[in-house]
């Protein structure tokens, strides 16, 4: 088992883009608590999974993740901005005669998430496999559950609109989100977007 240096461990996680400052509380034994302050260019999950990264590289220390404490602070870069989810990619691919499989890729900032879902291409279930394989894509930066429920068209002041309704579940408690897009000519890339809006809604 590698010898645990508390201050090589802050030195190495001092490195890491975004970290301004760090403290490791730990003895020869073993860490017990990691306390980093970063920059909000990058989401807390995929700062520990960098730290993470850095440390089982660089010692050989597979980090337990609970003890990482992480605060967050603005950017000294003022003119730096991160940019909502978007999606950047949708692709809906006939697998055979009775199937289809939805795969997409959602940025933020530099970070991506990728998804996809797959199943039967009736008209009713279509826009259900797009919203599961957006909810798919955006799991990994959650720590509840979600659920593609119904989809509704509507007309609205001369236009075409898609209704999704989402639920949220955590610690037993559910709380049910509406998502809207405009439809402008491709439905299916309604549907994704009107699901990630009902995401940002949360």
């Amino acid at each position: 088992m590698p010898v645990v240096d508390a201050v090589k461990i802050e030195e190495l996680i001092s490195k890491v883009p975004g970290v301004k400052a760090v403290k490791v509380v730990g003895d020869g034994a073993g860490l017990h608590e990691i306390h980093v302050i970063t920059t909000s260019d990058k989401s807390p999950k995929q700062l520990v999974r960098d730290i993470e990264t850095v440390v089982l590289a660089s010692t050989g220390i597979r980090l337990d993740r609970k003890i990482i404490s992480i605060a967050q602070v603005e950017s000294d870069v003022k003119t730096q901005k991160v940019l909502p989810y978007q999606i950047s990619n949708l692709k809906v691919e006939h697998v055979d005669e009775r199937n289809i499989r939805v795969t997409v890729t959602i940025e933020h900032g530099e970070e991506e998430f990728y998804g996809e879902y797959s199943g039967p291409k009736t008209s009713r279930n279509i826009p259900r496999v797009i919203g599961n394989a957006v909810l798919n894509a955006l799991s990994e930066i959650h720590d509840f559950a979600l659920s593609f429920d119904d989809i509704a068209e509507v007309y609205f002041v001369g236009k075409r609109y898609l209704l999704v309704h989402i639920t949220k579940q955590y610690n037993n408690v559910e709380e049910g989100i509406i998502g809207t897009a405009v439809i402008e000519g491709n439905y299916e890339r309604a549907v994704a977007e009107a699901v990630l809006d009902a995401f940002r809604r949360i």
